[in-house]
């Protein structure tokens, strides 16, 4: 018995020793992998000001141009009590609902958060699932309601804040249509590609 467990002991020290990389000629330490010469793994950077979200309420707040063409839109207006969004509370649709939206001079909800891109499944004789429709197949289906795979807004779209970061941002947006920096046309363009 006490020679099973001292072989495991020693099992255990080998299998920890081989995952160990301190020894290794490539180790990086984490202080010269970042752009700063500080810890990755401290908080003791200095980050200056916390950066600032908007304090505009919904409604008041403008437009922000999108990043990218068909980029999900930014959120202009602050969030303070409407994120995080829960299972049992989503406060986004309470104002950006089509019908509700003019109302509270929101920008509405486009007809793709009420359309289902998800092909139709079918279980084969084996047990497996494969597409009812061709692997090639644009599957577009109005729902006539708003799609729960929509529900978690915060996925795609974010707050701005005031941040200033030292790093040059060359990113050059381009949109082939103009209006496409405050509109989607995603639903038009959804399927680019796909069957050409």
């Amino acid at each position: 018995m006490k020679t099973k467990f001292n072989l495991l002991v020693l099992l255990v020290l080998i299998v920890a020793y081989s995952c160990s990389n301190s020894n290794n000629k490539d180790y990086i330490p984490d202080e010269e992998i970042d752009l700063s010469s500080d810890a990755l793994l401290t908080d003791d950077s200095p980050l200056g000001e916390m950066p600032e979200y908007s304090q505009i309420r919904g409604g008041a707040s403008d437009v922000i141009d999108r990043s990218f063409e068909n980029s999900p839109p930014l959120i202009p207006h602050k969030v303070n009590g409407i994120l995080p969004i829960t299972a049992e509370d989503n406060k986004c649709l309470r104002c950006h609902m089509p019908d509700l939206a003019p109302r509270f001079e929101a920008t509405p909800l486009p007809a793709t958060h009420f359309t289902s891109y998800r092909p139709k499944m079918k279980r084969n004789n084996d047990g497996i699932y494969a597409f009812e429709e061709g692997d090639n197949e644009m599957v577009e289906k109005d729902l006539g309601h708003f799609n729960p795979a929509m529900y978690n807004c915060s996925q795609c779209h974010v707050p701005q804040s005031n941040a200033t970061v030292d790093i040059d941002n060359v990113f050059n947006a381009e949109f082939r249509n103009s209006g496409n920096k405050n509109r989607s046309s995603l639903k038009k363009k959804l399927g680019e590609g796909v069957n050409d």
